[in-house]
Protein backbone atom coordinates (compact mmCIF):
# COMPACT_ATOMS: atom_id res chain seq x y z
CA UNK A 1 0.00 0.00 0.00
CA UNK A 2 1.43 3.35 -1.04
CA UNK A 3 2.07 5.79 1.81
CA UNK A 4 2.10 9.53 1.15
CA UNK A 5 4.62 12.08 2.41
CA UNK A 6 5.58 15.71 1.75
CA UNK A 7 2.09 16.91 2.60
CA UNK A 8 2.71 19.34 5.45
CA UNK A 9 3.82 22.29 3.33
CA UNK A 10 0.71 21.97 1.17
CA UNK A 11 -1.54 22.05 4.23
CA UNK A 12 0.24 25.09 5.69
CA UNK A 13 0.28 27.08 2.44
CA UNK A 14 -1.50 30.44 2.68
CA UNK A 15 -3.45 29.67 -0.52
CA UNK A 16 -4.74 26.40 0.97
CA UNK A 17 -5.66 28.12 4.23
CA UNK A 18 -7.48 30.89 2.38
CA UNK A 19 -9.53 28.36 0.38
CA UNK A 20 -10.21 26.49 3.64
CA UNK A 21 -11.49 29.67 5.29
CA UNK A 22 -13.97 30.34 2.50
CA UNK A 23 -15.10 26.71 2.45
CA UNK A 24 -15.53 26.61 6.23
CA UNK A 25 -17.56 29.84 6.06
CA UNK A 26 -19.96 28.53 3.43
CA UNK A 27 -23.48 29.30 4.65
CA UNK A 28 -22.15 30.80 7.91
CA UNK A 29 -20.86 34.22 6.88
CA UNK A 30 -23.38 36.02 9.11
CA UNK A 31 -22.15 34.37 12.31
CA UNK A 32 -20.29 36.69 14.64
CA UNK A 33 -17.10 34.61 14.90
CA UNK A 34 -16.95 34.17 11.12
CA UNK A 35 -17.38 37.90 10.52
CA UNK A 36 -14.65 38.61 13.06
CA UNK A 37 -12.28 36.15 11.36
CA UNK A 38 -12.84 37.65 7.90
CA UNK A 39 -12.56 41.19 9.21
CA UNK A 40 -8.90 40.43 9.89
CA UNK A 41 -8.51 37.63 7.36
CA UNK A 42 -4.88 38.01 6.29
CA UNK A 43 -3.60 38.32 9.84
CA UNK A 44 -5.63 35.28 10.91
CA UNK A 45 -4.32 33.23 8.00
CA UNK A 46 -0.75 34.31 8.70
CA UNK A 47 -1.13 33.32 12.37
CA UNK A 48 -2.41 29.86 11.41
CA UNK A 49 0.35 29.48 8.83
CA UNK A 50 2.99 30.30 11.44
CA UNK A 51 1.54 27.92 14.06
CA UNK A 52 1.11 25.05 11.63
CA UNK A 53 4.54 25.51 10.05
CA UNK A 54 6.26 25.62 13.44
CA UNK A 55 4.24 22.70 14.82
CA UNK A 56 2.86 24.82 17.66
CA UNK A 57 -0.80 24.65 16.65
CA UNK A 58 -3.03 23.11 19.32
CA UNK A 59 -6.74 22.36 19.13
CA UNK A 60 -8.82 24.94 21.03
CA UNK A 61 -11.19 23.95 23.86
CA UNK A 62 -14.52 22.55 22.67
CA UNK A 63 -17.95 23.98 23.28
CA UNK A 64 -19.99 20.91 24.24
CA UNK A 65 -23.78 20.70 24.00
CA UNK A 66 -26.48 18.10 23.51
CA UNK A 67 -28.74 17.74 20.51
CA UNK A 68 -31.79 15.55 20.05
CA UNK A 69 -31.83 13.76 16.68
CA UNK A 70 -34.18 10.94 17.52
CA UNK A 71 -31.71 10.19 20.27
CA UNK A 72 -29.47 12.34 22.45
CA UNK A 73 -26.14 13.23 20.85
CA UNK A 74 -23.25 15.09 22.44
CA UNK A 75 -21.92 17.64 19.94
CA UNK A 76 -18.42 19.13 20.11
CA UNK A 77 -18.03 22.55 18.50
CA UNK A 78 -14.69 24.22 17.84
CA UNK A 79 -13.94 27.91 17.22
CA UNK A 80 -13.95 28.93 13.59
CA UNK A 81 -10.14 29.10 13.28
CA UNK A 82 -9.91 25.39 14.18
CA UNK A 83 -12.54 24.52 11.60
CA UNK A 84 -10.40 26.34 9.03
CA UNK A 85 -7.47 24.08 10.01
CA UNK A 86 -9.63 20.97 9.57
CA UNK A 87 -10.67 22.14 6.12
CA UNK A 88 -7.05 22.83 5.21
CA UNK A 89 -6.12 19.29 6.22
CA UNK A 90 -9.01 17.67 4.39
CA UNK A 91 -8.40 19.60 1.17
CA UNK A 92 -5.06 17.82 0.97
CA UNK A 93 -5.89 14.42 2.49
CA UNK A 94 -9.35 13.80 1.05
CA UNK A 95 -8.01 12.76 -2.40
CA UNK A 96 -5.69 10.31 -0.62
CA UNK A 97 -8.28 8.76 1.68
CA UNK A 98 -11.31 8.58 -0.61
CA UNK A 99 -9.99 5.94 -3.08
CA UNK A 100 -9.55 3.40 -0.29
CA UNK A 101 -13.28 3.45 0.55
CA UNK A 102 -15.46 0.87 -1.17
CA UNK A 103 -18.49 1.98 -3.18
CA UNK A 104 -20.68 0.74 -0.32
CA UNK A 105 -19.63 3.56 2.05
CA UNK A 106 -21.74 6.67 1.59
CA UNK A 107 -21.37 9.06 4.54
CA UNK A 108 -19.37 12.25 3.93
CA UNK A 109 -17.75 11.17 0.66
CA UNK A 110 -17.62 13.41 -2.40
CA UNK A 111 -20.41 12.53 -4.81
CA UNK A 112 -22.19 10.29 -2.30
CA UNK A 113 -24.62 10.67 0.58
CA UNK A 114 -27.87 9.28 1.91
CA UNK A 115 -29.64 9.71 -1.41
CA UNK A 116 -26.94 7.90 -3.39
CA UNK A 117 -27.28 5.07 -0.87
CA UNK A 118 -31.06 5.09 -1.22
CA UNK A 119 -30.83 5.01 -5.02
CA UNK A 120 -28.49 2.01 -4.92
CA UNK A 121 -30.60 0.19 -2.33
CA UNK A 122 -33.83 0.70 -4.29
CA UNK A 123 -32.22 -0.52 -7.52
CA UNK A 124 -30.83 -3.65 -5.85
CA UNK A 125 -34.17 -4.50 -4.23
CA UNK A 126 -36.03 -3.95 -7.48
CA UNK A 127 -33.60 -5.92 -9.67
CA UNK A 128 -33.04 -8.94 -7.40
CA UNK A 129 -36.05 -9.64 -5.11
CA UNK A 130 -34.95 -13.21 -4.38
CA UNK A 131 -31.35 -12.31 -3.56
CA UNK A 132 -32.51 -9.49 -1.27
CA UNK A 133 -35.37 -11.28 0.47
CA UNK A 134 -33.85 -10.94 3.97
CA UNK A 135 -32.14 -8.04 5.72
CA UNK A 136 -29.54 -7.78 8.49
CA UNK A 137 -29.64 -4.30 10.06
CA UNK A 138 -26.99 -3.42 12.65
CA UNK A 139 -25.13 -0.49 14.15
CA UNK A 140 -22.23 -0.07 16.52
CA UNK A 141 -22.78 0.63 20.20
CA UNK A 142 -21.65 4.20 21.08
CA UNK A 143 -19.47 4.26 17.98
CA UNK A 144 -17.95 7.75 17.99
CA UNK A 145 -17.26 7.99 21.75
CA UNK A 146 -15.60 4.54 21.90
CA UNK A 147 -13.21 4.78 18.94
CA UNK A 148 -9.78 3.76 20.21
CA UNK A 149 -7.18 6.49 19.58
CA UNK A 150 -4.18 4.19 19.22
CA UNK A 151 -5.95 1.97 16.71
CA UNK A 152 -7.16 5.03 14.78
CA UNK A 153 -3.64 6.45 14.65
CA UNK A 154 -2.37 3.14 13.30
CA UNK A 155 -5.09 3.17 10.62
CA UNK A 156 -4.13 6.73 9.61
CA UNK A 157 -0.48 5.69 9.29
CA UNK A 158 -1.32 3.08 6.65
CA UNK A 159 -1.69 5.88 4.08
CA UNK A 160 0.17 8.85 5.60
CA UNK A 161 3.89 8.90 6.47
CA UNK A 162 4.60 12.65 6.75
CA UNK A 163 5.69 12.98 10.43
CA UNK A 164 4.51 16.59 10.76
CA UNK A 165 1.06 15.77 9.38
CA UNK A 166 0.84 12.72 11.63
CA UNK A 167 1.69 14.87 14.66
CA UNK A 168 -1.01 17.34 13.63
CA UNK A 169 -3.60 14.58 13.21
CA UNK A 170 -2.57 12.95 16.50
CA UNK A 171 -3.22 16.26 18.27
CA UNK A 172 -6.70 16.49 16.77
CA UNK A 173 -7.48 12.84 17.57
CA UNK A 174 -6.35 13.27 21.19
CA UNK A 175 -8.28 16.52 21.67
CA UNK A 176 -11.37 14.65 22.93
CA UNK A 177 -12.48 11.17 23.91
CA UNK A 178 -13.30 8.97 20.95
CA UNK A 179 -13.97 10.95 17.78
CA UNK A 180 -16.05 14.07 18.54
CA UNK A 181 -19.29 14.49 16.58
CA UNK A 182 -19.21 17.97 15.06
CA UNK A 183 -15.69 18.09 13.60
CA UNK A 184 -15.51 18.18 9.80
CA UNK A 185 -12.69 15.66 9.90
CA UNK A 186 -14.56 13.26 12.20
CA UNK A 187 -16.69 11.58 9.52
CA UNK A 188 -13.61 10.76 7.48
CA UNK A 189 -11.80 9.34 10.50
CA UNK A 190 -14.89 7.25 11.27
CA UNK A 191 -15.00 5.97 7.69
CA UNK A 192 -11.32 5.09 7.87
CA UNK A 193 -11.85 3.23 11.14
CA UNK A 194 -14.32 0.83 9.50
CA UNK A 195 -13.05 0.78 5.90
CA UNK A 196 -11.13 -2.45 6.47
CA UNK A 197 -14.41 -4.11 7.48
CA UNK A 198 -15.96 -2.99 4.19
CA UNK A 199 -13.19 -4.69 2.24
CA UNK A 200 -13.39 -7.81 4.43
CA UNK A 201 -17.09 -8.24 3.82
CA UNK A 202 -16.90 -7.65 0.09
CA UNK A 203 -13.65 -9.41 -0.77
CA UNK A 204 -13.52 -12.24 1.80
CA UNK A 205 -17.10 -12.63 3.00
CA UNK A 206 -18.54 -12.40 -0.52
CA UNK A 207 -21.28 -9.98 0.50
CA UNK A 208 -23.01 -8.68 -2.62
CA UNK A 209 -25.56 -6.32 -1.10
CA UNK A 210 -23.94 -4.18 1.59
CA UNK A 211 -24.59 -0.54 2.54
CA UNK A 212 -22.89 1.49 5.26
CA UNK A 213 -23.64 5.02 6.44
CA UNK A 214 -21.13 5.83 9.23
CA UNK A 215 -21.72 3.00 11.76
CA UNK A 216 -25.18 2.00 10.46
CA UNK A 217 -25.01 -1.08 8.24
CA UNK A 218 -27.48 -3.05 6.14
CA UNK A 219 -26.72 -6.41 4.51
CA UNK A 220 -29.13 -8.30 2.23
CA UNK A 221 -29.22 -11.94 1.22
CA UNK A 222 -31.63 -14.61 0.01
CA UNK A 223 -31.76 -16.51 3.30
CA UNK A 224 -31.37 -16.00 7.05
CA UNK A 225 -28.46 -18.45 7.71
CA UNK A 226 -26.20 -16.46 5.39
CA UNK A 227 -26.96 -13.27 7.29
CA UNK A 228 -26.35 -14.97 10.65
CA UNK A 229 -22.93 -16.05 9.39
CA UNK A 230 -22.04 -12.51 8.35
CA UNK A 231 -23.26 -11.21 11.70
CA UNK A 232 -20.76 -13.48 13.50
CA UNK A 233 -17.97 -12.31 11.18
CA UNK A 234 -18.75 -8.62 11.75
CA UNK A 235 -19.09 -8.95 15.52
CA UNK A 236 -15.82 -10.89 15.83
CA UNK A 237 -13.89 -8.39 13.69
CA UNK A 238 -15.22 -5.36 15.56
CA UNK A 239 -14.34 -6.82 18.95
CA UNK A 240 -10.87 -8.12 18.05
CA UNK A 241 -9.67 -5.49 15.57
CA UNK A 242 -11.42 -2.29 16.70
CA UNK A 243 -12.48 -2.89 20.34
CA UNK A 244 -16.07 -2.08 19.41
CA UNK A 245 -19.31 -3.97 20.00
CA UNK A 246 -22.62 -4.16 18.18
CA UNK A 247 -25.86 -3.01 19.72
CA UNK A 248 -27.92 -5.91 21.00
CA UNK A 249 -30.94 -4.80 18.97
CA UNK A 250 -29.61 -6.14 15.66
CA UNK A 251 -32.38 -7.38 13.36
CA UNK A 252 -32.70 -10.12 10.75
CA UNK A 253 -36.08 -10.06 9.03
CA UNK A 254 -37.89 -10.53 5.69
CA UNK A 255 -37.81 -7.28 3.74
CA UNK A 256 -41.44 -7.59 2.69
CA UNK A 257 -42.64 -7.86 6.30
CA UNK A 258 -41.86 -4.25 7.23
CA UNK A 259 -39.35 -2.73 4.81
CA UNK A 260 -35.83 -1.48 5.55
CA UNK A 261 -35.85 1.58 7.82
CA UNK A 262 -32.59 3.25 6.76
CA UNK A 263 -31.30 6.80 6.09
CA UNK A 264 -34.71 8.34 6.73
CA UNK A 265 -36.76 6.11 4.42
CA UNK A 266 -38.55 2.76 4.65
CA UNK A 267 -37.72 0.81 1.50
CA UNK A 268 -39.51 -2.24 0.05
CA UNK A 269 -38.91 -4.21 -3.15
CA UNK A 270 -41.63 -2.31 -5.00
CA UNK A 271 -41.75 1.11 -3.35
CA UNK A 272 -40.17 3.49 -0.86
CA UNK A 273 -41.80 5.61 1.84
CA UNK A 274 -40.53 8.40 4.06
CA UNK A 275 -39.90 7.50 7.69
CA UNK A 276 -42.95 8.34 9.83
CA UNK A 277 -40.97 10.88 11.87
CA UNK A 278 -39.97 12.80 8.73
CA UNK A 279 -43.54 12.85 7.39
CA UNK A 280 -44.82 14.16 10.70
CA UNK A 281 -42.14 16.84 10.72
CA UNK A 282 -43.24 18.19 7.33
CA UNK A 283 -46.94 18.03 8.22
CA UNK A 284 -46.48 19.83 11.53
CA UNK A 285 -44.30 22.56 10.05
CA UNK A 286 -46.71 23.14 7.19
CA UNK A 287 -49.72 23.28 9.53
CA UNK A 288 -47.96 25.69 11.87
CA UNK A 289 -47.07 28.07 9.04
CA UNK A 290 -50.57 27.99 7.58
CA UNK A 291 -52.17 28.63 10.98
CA UNK A 292 -49.89 31.65 11.32
CA UNK A 293 -51.18 33.01 8.02
CA UNK A 294 -47.83 32.80 6.20
CA UNK A 295 -48.31 33.24 2.42
CA UNK A 296 -48.06 30.03 0.38
CA UNK A 297 -45.09 31.40 -1.60
CA UNK A 298 -43.11 31.87 1.61
CA UNK A 299 -44.27 28.51 2.95
CA UNK A 300 -42.85 26.85 -0.16
CA UNK A 301 -39.46 28.34 0.58
CA UNK A 302 -39.55 27.59 4.33
CA UNK A 303 -40.49 23.93 3.76
CA UNK A 304 -38.34 23.38 0.68
CA UNK A 305 -35.77 21.25 2.51
CA UNK A 306 -38.37 18.88 3.98
CA UNK A 307 -40.37 18.74 0.76
CA UNK A 308 -37.20 18.09 -1.23
CA UNK A 309 -36.43 15.16 1.08
CA UNK A 310 -39.81 13.66 0.20
CA UNK A 311 -39.20 13.78 -3.53
CA UNK A 312 -36.75 10.87 -3.27
CA UNK A 313 -39.50 8.45 -2.23
CA UNK A 314 -43.04 7.60 -3.30
CA UNK A 315 -44.78 10.56 -1.69
CA UNK A 316 -47.58 11.24 -4.20
CA UNK A 317 -50.40 10.72 -1.71
CA UNK A 318 -48.68 12.74 1.01
CA UNK A 319 -47.97 15.74 -1.23
CA UNK A 320 -51.53 15.65 -2.58
CA UNK A 321 -52.95 15.53 0.96
CA UNK A 322 -50.81 18.51 1.98
CA UNK A 323 -52.02 20.43 -1.09
CA UNK A 324 -48.51 21.52 -2.08
CA UNK A 325 -48.66 24.08 -4.91
CA UNK A 326 -48.40 22.85 -8.49
CA UNK A 327 -47.04 24.36 -11.67
CA UNK A 328 -50.59 24.84 -12.92
CA UNK A 329 -51.32 27.19 -9.98
CA UNK A 330 -50.14 30.34 -11.73
CA UNK A 331 -51.52 33.87 -11.44
CA UNK A 332 -50.38 37.16 -12.98
CA UNK A 333 -47.28 39.01 -11.84
CA UNK A 334 -44.22 40.40 -13.61
CA UNK A 335 -41.22 38.10 -13.95
CA UNK A 336 -38.64 40.64 -12.79
CA UNK A 337 -34.89 40.39 -13.37
CA UNK A 338 -33.52 36.87 -13.90
CA UNK A 339 -30.33 35.70 -12.22
CA UNK A 340 -28.53 32.42 -11.49
CA UNK A 341 -25.91 30.07 -12.93
CA UNK A 342 -26.68 28.56 -16.32
CA UNK A 343 -27.81 24.99 -17.08
CA UNK A 344 -28.45 23.60 -20.53
CA UNK A 345 -32.18 23.01 -20.80
CA UNK A 346 -31.68 19.27 -21.36
CA UNK A 347 -30.00 19.04 -17.94
CA UNK A 348 -33.30 19.78 -16.21
CA UNK A 349 -35.55 17.45 -18.19
CA UNK A 350 -37.79 15.20 -16.05
CA UNK A 351 -36.64 16.83 -12.79
CA UNK A 352 -38.72 18.75 -10.29
CA UNK A 353 -38.00 22.47 -10.51
CA UNK A 354 -39.37 25.53 -8.75
CA UNK A 355 -40.06 28.02 -11.54
CA UNK A 356 -39.65 31.61 -10.36
CA UNK A 357 -39.70 33.64 -13.58
CA UNK A 358 -39.14 33.86 -17.32
CA UNK A 359 -38.35 36.42 -19.98
CA UNK A 360 -38.91 36.47 -23.74
CA UNK A 361 -36.52 38.55 -25.82
CA UNK A 362 -34.72 38.72 -29.16
CA UNK A 363 -32.41 35.85 -30.04
CA UNK A 364 -28.70 36.45 -30.70
CA UNK A 365 -28.71 33.82 -33.46
CA UNK A 366 -31.86 34.31 -35.56
CA UNK A 367 -35.03 36.35 -35.90
CA UNK A 368 -37.08 34.07 -33.61
CA UNK A 369 -37.62 35.14 -29.99
CA UNK A 370 -35.59 33.49 -27.22
CA UNK A 371 -36.84 32.30 -23.83
CA UNK A 372 -34.93 32.64 -20.54
CA UNK A 373 -36.19 30.52 -17.64
CA UNK A 374 -35.32 31.06 -13.99
CA UNK A 375 -35.87 28.24 -11.49
CA UNK A 376 -34.41 26.40 -8.51
CA UNK A 377 -33.39 22.73 -8.25
CA UNK A 378 -32.88 20.75 -5.02
CA UNK A 379 -29.27 19.62 -5.15
CA UNK A 380 -26.12 19.36 -3.07
CA UNK A 381 -24.38 22.71 -2.64
CA UNK A 382 -20.90 23.04 -4.13
CA UNK A 383 -17.86 25.18 -3.46
CA UNK A 384 -14.51 25.84 -5.10
CA UNK A 385 -11.68 23.70 -3.68
CA UNK A 386 -7.98 24.59 -3.48
CA UNK A 387 -7.46 23.01 -6.93
CA UNK A 388 -9.93 25.47 -8.41
CA UNK A 389 -12.50 22.72 -9.06
CA UNK A 390 -16.03 22.52 -7.60
CA UNK A 391 -16.63 20.10 -4.74
CA UNK A 392 -19.64 19.23 -2.52
CA UNK A 393 -20.30 21.31 0.60
CA UNK A 394 -20.12 19.36 3.88
CA UNK A 395 -21.40 20.81 7.15
CA UNK A 396 -19.66 20.81 10.54
CA UNK A 397 -21.07 17.36 11.30
CA UNK A 398 -19.75 15.93 8.05
CA UNK A 399 -23.14 15.75 6.34
CA UNK A 400 -23.80 16.87 2.75
CA UNK A 401 -25.54 20.26 2.57
CA UNK A 402 -28.61 20.23 0.31
CA UNK A 403 -30.73 23.18 -0.75
CA UNK A 404 -32.74 24.67 -3.60
CA UNK A 405 -30.19 26.30 -5.91
CA UNK A 406 -31.11 29.01 -8.42
CA UNK A 407 -30.32 28.50 -12.12
CA UNK A 408 -31.30 29.89 -15.51
CA UNK A 409 -31.65 28.22 -18.92
CA UNK A 410 -31.90 29.66 -22.42
CA UNK A 411 -33.94 28.08 -25.21
CA UNK A 412 -35.38 28.95 -28.58
CA UNK A 413 -38.33 26.60 -28.05
CA UNK A 414 -41.33 28.30 -29.62
CA UNK A 415 -43.59 25.68 -27.98
CA UNK A 416 -42.55 26.84 -24.52
CA UNK A 417 -42.89 30.49 -25.50
CA UNK A 418 -46.46 29.86 -26.70
CA UNK A 419 -47.25 27.80 -23.58
CA UNK A 420 -46.10 30.64 -21.34
CA UNK A 421 -47.74 33.32 -23.47
CA UNK A 422 -49.74 35.71 -21.31
CA UNK A 423 -48.83 33.86 -18.11
CA UNK A 424 -46.99 35.66 -15.32
CA UNK A 425 -45.70 34.10 -12.11
CA UNK A 426 -46.64 35.32 -8.67
CA UNK A 427 -44.56 32.85 -6.58
CA UNK A 428 -42.25 29.85 -6.95
CA UNK A 429 -44.24 26.97 -8.42
CA UNK A 430 -43.45 23.28 -8.77
CA UNK A 431 -43.06 22.04 -12.32
CA UNK A 432 -41.33 19.55 -14.57
CA UNK A 433 -40.03 20.07 -18.10
CA UNK A 434 -40.48 17.17 -20.51
CA UNK A 435 -39.55 16.52 -24.12
CA UNK A 436 -42.15 14.93 -26.40
CA UNK A 437 -41.77 13.60 -29.93
CA UNK A 438 -43.95 14.94 -32.73
CA UNK A 439 -45.90 12.17 -34.52
CA UNK A 440 -44.75 11.49 -38.04
CA UNK A 441 -41.48 10.87 -39.85
CA UNK A 442 -38.19 12.12 -38.47
CA UNK A 443 -37.18 12.82 -34.89
CA UNK A 444 -38.77 16.23 -34.35
CA UNK A 445 -39.80 16.96 -30.76
CA UNK A 446 -40.94 19.80 -28.54
CA UNK A 447 -40.57 20.87 -24.89
CA UNK A 448 -43.53 21.16 -22.54
CA UNK A 449 -44.16 22.10 -18.91
CA UNK A 450 -46.23 19.70 -16.80
CA UNK A 451 -46.94 19.42 -13.09
CA UNK A 452 -44.21 17.95 -10.87
CA UNK A 453 -44.19 14.10 -10.70
CA UNK A 454 -46.20 13.53 -7.54
CA UNK A 455 -49.14 15.51 -8.91
CA UNK A 456 -48.75 14.97 -12.64
CA UNK A 457 -52.11 15.39 -14.47
CA UNK A 458 -53.86 12.29 -15.70
CA UNK A 459 -53.74 11.46 -19.39
CA UNK A 460 -55.64 14.01 -21.44
CA UNK A 461 -56.07 16.32 -18.45
CA UNK A 462 -55.13 19.88 -19.46
CA UNK A 463 -52.31 21.70 -17.64
CA UNK A 464 -54.54 24.60 -16.61
CA UNK A 465 -53.26 27.82 -18.16
CA UNK A 466 -50.18 26.16 -19.67
CA UNK A 467 -51.61 24.00 -22.45
CA UNK A 468 -51.62 24.08 -26.21
CA UNK A 469 -47.94 23.49 -27.14
CA UNK A 470 -48.13 21.40 -30.28
CA UNK A 471 -44.80 21.77 -32.09
CA UNK A 472 -41.34 23.23 -31.79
Amino acid sequence: MKRHGNLHARICAIENLRAAAYNAAKGKRNRREVRAFFANLEAELEALHTELSAGTYRTSPYEIFEKMEGKRRVIFKLPFRDRVVHWAIMQVLEPIWTPQFTADTHACIKGRGMHSLLTTLRADLRNDPEGTAYCLKIDVRKFYPTIDHEILKAVVRRKIKDPEVLALLDGIIDSAEGVPIGNYISQYLANLYLSELDHLLKEVGGVRYYYRYADDMVLLAGDKPTLHGWLVLINDWLETERRLSLKSNYQIFPVESRGIDFVGYVTFHTHCLARKKNKKGLCRELAKLRRAGVPEAEIMLLTASRAGFMKHCDSKHLMKTLDMKNFSDLVPQSAGNLTGTKYHIDQILNREIHLTGYKVGPSKFNSDPSLTLQYSIFEQLTEIGPDGQPRPVIDDEGQPVMDWVEHISFTGSQALIRQLGGVEITEPVRAMLIKQQIPGPGKRCFYKFVNAPDQTPKDNEPDSKLQGAKDV
